[in-house]
């Protein structure tokens, strides 16, 4: 199980990004974190051209279907939708890793329960506005 931004636990953060100019603000090699939506669809072609790692938060079952056949290195999810996403995953083999994201650790041991594949707590993500 992933454990990403949990204080006892090495990670290197997610960046969330807002626009395709925020990625050369991050590290290189980072995993860039955004909203899968319409809006966001030159950001996603942006980041394959380039062979950037995305994850991409997803509001809905279709958001996680298109988050992987756009090239997701992660899929992000709250507790309401990550069991969906997380069987879509083991049923068509996705290469995306199920991520449900959440600020309390008692959520550790819940997604461990149900074969999630990891936990990014609000920590493991940082904010280019972040000093």
């Amino acid at each position: 199980m992933l454990i990403i931004g949990h204080k006892e636990v090495a990670y290197q953060p997610f960046y969330f990004i807002q626009s395709i100019d925020d990625i050369s603000k991050t590290p290189s090699n980072s995993t860039i974190t955004f909203e899968y939506s319409k809006k966001n669809l030159h950001i996603i072609k942006y980041c394959q051209k380039n062979s950037i790692s995305m994850a991409l938060i997803c509001d809905n079952p279709k958001d996680i279907l298109l988050s992987h056949a756009n090239g997701a290195s992660f899929i992000i999810c709250d507790k309401n939708r990550v069991q969906i996403a997380q069987k879509f995953a083991d049923e068509y083999m996705f290469d995306a890793k199920i991520l449900l994201y959440s600020s309390s650790e008692d959520d550790l041991l819940w997604a461990g329960e149900r074969g999630i594949d990891g936990i990014l707590f609000e920590e493991g993500i940082s904010y280019l506005d972040e000093k």
